[in-house]
C-alpha cells in the first residue's frame, strides 16, 4: 500500500509566486493566457496548466501524487489529522513527491468523482494516471483544478476504506524482469546521437583521428546528433592532441559512442566535460595510470550521460597507480551507470569531487546491475549528491562497498553482497563513535546519509563490522549528534519509475549480462571504417568531416567567446571588471547584425548585466546593447534567429525576441521601474523559467525592476548561449557598449 502524501500548499504559477487560495475583492485573479481548449484525445499536460489558467471544461491528464489535508486546518493537520477526501494532488509524472511539482485538484463533495478518485479510500491510486474534465482556476498567483465533472481512471467506491497506511513502512519498487537494453534511472530521456543522419554516423579504427574529430566538435560546439563506432585498439598516445591518456568529449552533445566487441582502450579513457546527452556503450577500458588525474571515464559539469555495458579492468592493483574507473563530479547530473563490469578496480566510482565542493549537491546518479568483481572501494563513494544503488553484485570487494559522506543521500536497495566485510561505510557515528577503535575509510567529519533496504548479504566474513551494514538516517557527526527529524525511505527514493530483479537472482543475472560483449548487434560496426573523414594522419580535417559546425568565434578565455557578423568586425576588450564591445549593425525584423560575447548556460537562470555606457549612432530600437540568449549562434544572420533580449538604446529600454524559426521578430519598449537612483547605471535582466523568458531593467542598482515582458519559446534545449550583445544602428560604422557586473543566478561571472 502506498503512503498517502500530506501536502498543504498551492502550486505556484510559472513566476514561482505562492499565495493563499482564498480570493478577496482586493486581489483580482491574474489574467488568463489564451490557449486552445484541451480535447479528450489531446489533453493538457500538468506542466501546461499554469499557462492555461482560466480555461473551463478542458481535459487534463496527470498522475495522482497524494492527498491534500483540509486547507482550512492546514497548520493543525500536518502529520496528525486524516486528510480530506475532497482534494488530491496531481503531477506530470508518476512517483512525484515534490510539492512544488504538484497541482491541487478539488473533488466535488459527495460526488461519484470524489468516491472514485480520493486517495484516502484508494491509496493505491497514488502514481496512477488519470484523465479529468475540469476547470482551471487562477487566484492570487496560484492555480488549481476545480469542478471536476468527468474522469477516466480511478476506483469503484468502497464502503469500508482501508486505514491510512503506516508512513514508516517503505513501499518497495516493483519486482519484475529488467530489460537488458533499456535505460533506467536518473539519465532517463538521454538519447545520445539518436536521429543522426548517414553523414553523421562514423566508424573509427584510428585513435588519433578520433581525437581530432572530437576536437572539431569541441571547437565548433557541435550539437548535431552523431553516432560513432570504434574498433581495433586505442592507446595512451592517441589521447587528445597532447598525448594525455584521455579523449576529450568537451562542449558538445547528442553523441553516442559504441565499441565493437573486440574494441579495446588500453591505458586511455574519456573525459566528458561541459557536455550533455552522451551515451557510451560496450567499451572495454584497461585502466590508465593516474597521470594528470586520468580516469577510465570522468564526467564534469555535464548532464544526461548513460554509461552502459562497459568493462573497466585494473592492470595494476597498487592502490594509487590508477584513479577512478567511472567518476561523476563537478555538478554533473542525470547520470546512469548500468550493466558495467569492474574487474579488480581500486577506486571504482567517485561521486562528488571533494569535501569542499558543496555545489555537488546538484549531482544525481543511478548505479544498477553493475558487477563489482574483486574490486577495492568506491562502489560508489558519494559526497553531497544523490545516488541510487540497486541490483548490483558486489563480489568480495576488499575495502568497502558503498560510501556516503558530506550530506550525500544514498539509497542502497536490492543488491547482493558476496563475502563483503564492509558493505557500506559512512562518515559519521556509529561507524566512527567517539573513543572507538574503528576508523572509517571515508575522510572528513561531516555526515553522509544512507538508507538500506532489501539487500542480500551472503557469506558474511567472521571479522565483519558491527552493526552490519552501516546505515545513517539521523546522525550528523562522530559524537552521535542527531538531526531534528530522521530521514525516511521517501527522502531517498528517486522520482523516476523503475523495476528491480529479484535480489535472490542478482548473483546469477548480473555476472552473466554485464560488461562488454553481452548486447546483440555489437560484434561488428554497421558501417565501414571512415575515420570521420579526417585525413592527413590525424592532423588535417577533411573540408566536410560529417558534422554541422556552428560559426567560429574568438575565444576570449574564461568561457567567453566573441562572435561577429557585421561588415566591420566586432572587437571585445576586457579591462578589469569591464568589457568594451565595439560593433556595427542593426536589429531588424528579418535579419540582424551585431557583436555577441557569449557563454553557455544550463537550465533555468536569472542573468543581470550593468550597461556602463553606450555610444549608439542613432536613438533607435535598431541600435541596442544588453543581454541576449539564443539556442544557436549560427542563425544570427538569418531570419531563423530564435532569441530573447533585454537591452537599452541611447535613451530607452527594449525587449526583442523571435519565438520560432522563420517567425516574425518582435520588439517593444520595456516598462519603467518605479524607483530610480540618481547616477545609478542601468541594469538589464533576462530570466528563463522553463519555456518562459522574461526581460526587465533597473535604474536603482538592481533593487527595483520595471514591469516584466515575458514570452514563451517552446522546444529549446536545456543548454543555451547567453551573453552581451551590441550594435550601432549603422551597417558599417561601429559603436561601443561597456558592460560590467555580469551575474548569472546571483554569481558574478568575470571576463578574464
Amino acid at each position: 500500500m502506498k503512503r498517502i502524501l500530506l501536502l498543504l500548499l498551492v502550486v505556484p504559477l510559472l513566476a514561482g509566486a505562492c499565495g493563499d487560495d482564498t480570493t478577496t475583492e482586493d486581489t483580482p485573479d491574474p489574467p488568463a493566457t489564451t490557449l486552445p481548449a484541451g480535447t479528450k484525445d489531446d489533453p493538457f499536460g500538468v506542466g501546461d496548466l499554469a499557462a492555461a489558467a482560466g480555461k473551463s471544461a478542458v481535459w487534463i491528464r496527470g498522475y495522482v501524487a497524494g492527498a491534500e489535508a483540509d486547507a482550512k486546518a492546514a497548520v493543525r493537520s500536518v502529520g496528525s489529522d486524516t486528510p480530506s477526501r475532497s482534494n488530491i494532488l496531481l503531477a506530470s509524472k508518476a512517483n512525484e513527491y515534490r510539492p512544488d511539482k504538484c497541482i491541487r485538484v478539488e473533488l466535488p463533495d459527495e460526488s461519484d468523482v470524489q468516491a472514485r478518485l480520493n486517495v484516502v479510500d484508494h491509496p493505491d491510486l497514488i502514481g496512477k494516471k488519470v484523465l479529468l474534465r475540469a476547470d482551471i482556476v487562477a487566484a492570487n498567483g496560484s492555480v488549481r483544478i476545480a469542478n471536476v465533472t468527468e474522469q477516466e481512471g480511478g476506483k469503484e467506491p468502497v464502503e469500508n476504506p482501508d486505514p491510512e497506511p503506516d508512513p514508516d513502512v517503505p513501499t518497495p519498487p516493483v519486482t519484475g524482469d529488467v530489460e537488458l537494453d533499456k535505460l533506467y534511472g536518473y539519465a532517463e530521456g538521454t538519447t545520445g546521437g539518436a536521429g543522426a543522419t548517414e553523414a553523421n554516423i562514423h566508424h573509427f579504427d584510428d585513435g588519433k583521428k578520433f581525437g581530432e574529430w572530437l576536437y572539431l566538435r569541441e571547437k565548433n560546439k557541435t550539437m548535431t546528433p552523431a553516432i560513432v563506432w570504434l574498433s581495433g585498439t586505442f592507446h595512451k598516445d592517441d589521447g587528445y592532441r597532447s598525448g594525455k591518456p584521455w579523449f576529450d568529449i568537451k562542449r558538445t552533445g547528442n553523441l553516442t559512442i559504441n565499441g565493437t566487441n573486440n574494441f579495446l582502450m588500453e591505458n586511455v579513457g574519456f573525459f566528458i566535460n561541459e557536455s550533455s546527452n552522451i551515451i557510451i556503450r560496450n567499451i572495454y577500458i584497461k585502466m590508465p595510470k593516474a597521470d594528470d588525474g586520468a580516469d577510465g571515464i570522468s564526467m564534469q559539469e555535464s548532464n544526461n550521460v548513460w554509461v552502459d555495458h562497459c568493462t573497466f579492468e585494473s592492470i595494476n592493483q597498487t592502490k594509487d597507480y590508477e584513479d577512478g574507473s567511472c567518476d561523476v563530479t563537478h555538478q554533473t547530473y542525470n547520470v546512469t551507470v548500468s550493466w558495467c563490469h569492474f574487474i579488480k578496480t581500486q577506486k571504482s566510482c567517485l561521486v562528488g569531487h571533494s569535501n569542499s565542493q558543496t555545489a555537488d549537491t546538484k549531482i544525481t546518479v543511478t548505479f544498477h546491475h553493475n558487477f563489482f568483481d574483486l574490486s577495492s572501494s568506491r562502489h560508489p563513494r558519494v559526497r553531497f549528491g544523490r545516488a541510487h544503488v540497486y541490483n548490483n553484485y558486489f563480489n568480495q570487494v576488499t575495502t568497502y562497498g558503498v560510501g556516503s559522506a558530506y550530506g550525500a543521500m544514498v539509497l542502497v536497495e536490492d543488491n547482493c553482497f558476496e563475502g563483503v566485510k564492509l558493505p557500506t561505510d559512512i562518515c559519521t557515528y556509529p561507524a566512527k563513535p567517539s573513543g572507538s577503535s574503528w576508523v572509517s575509510n571515508l575522510t572528513g567529519s561531516v555526515a553522509g546519509y544512507l538508507y538500506e533496504r532489501g539487500n542480500l548479504f551472503n557469506n558474511k566474513p567472521a571479522d565483519a563490522t558491527s552493526p552490519y551494514p552501516f546505515t545513517n538516517v539521523e546522525y550528523k557527526a562522530y559524537n552521535g549528534e542527531k538531526i531534528a527529524t530522521p530521514y525516511t525511505y521517501d527522502d531517498f527514493k528517486p522520482a523516476y519509475n523503475y523495476i528491480v530483479d529479484p535480489v535472490g537472482r542478482i548473483a546469477e543475472i548480473v555476472p552473466s549480462a554485464s560488461g562488454v560483449g553481452k548486447l546483440t548487434g555489437y560484434s561488428a560496426a554497421p558501417k565501414e571504417v571512415d575515420n570521420g573523414g579526417i585525413t592527413g594522419g590525424g592532423t588535417t580535417p577533411d573540408p566536410d568531416p560529417g558534422t554541422d559546425p556552428t560559426p567560429g568565434g574568438s575565444d576570449l578565455g574564461n568561457g567567453w567567446t566573441l562572435l561577429s557578423n557585421g561588415t566591420t568586425a566586432a572587437t571585445a576588450v576586457c579591462n578589469g571588471g569591464q568589457l568594451a564591445l565595439t560593433a556595427c549593425g542593426k536589429f531588424e525584423s528579418g535579419t540582424q547584425t551585431l557583436g555577441f560575447v557569449y557563454r553557455e548556460v544550463t537550465g533555468n537562470f536569472v542573468a543581470t548585466a550593468q550597461v556602463d555606457s553606450f555610444s549608439a549612432l542613432k536613438d533607435t530600437n535598431q541600435a541596442l546593447a544588453g543581454l541576449l540568449v539564443t539556442p544557436d549562434a549560427g542563425t544570427i544572420s538569418t531570419g531563423d534567429f530564435i532569441h530573447a533580449m533585454a537591452a537599452r538604446s541611447l535613451t530607452g529600454f527594449y525587449y526583442s525576441n523571435r519565438t520560432e524559426a522563420a517567425g516574425k521578430g518582435n520588439k517593444g519598449a520595456l516598462g519603467a521601474p518605479a524607483a530610480t537612483t540618481e547616477g545609478a547605471k542601468p541594469i538589464v535582466r533576462l530570466e528563463r523559467a522553463g519555456d518562459k523568458f522574461t526581460a526587465s531593467y533597473s535604474l536603482d542598482g538592481g533593487a527595483t525592476f520595471g514591469a516584466e515582458k515575458s514570452v514563451s519559446i517552446s522546444g529549446l534545449p536545456d543548454k543555451l548561449l547567453i551573453g552581451l550583445a551590441a550594435n550601432s544602428g549603422d551597417s558599417k560604422k561601429t559603436s561601443e557598449a561597456v558592460f560590467s557586473n555580469v551575474k548569472i543566478n546571483g554569481q558574478a561571472v568575470a571576463f578574464e
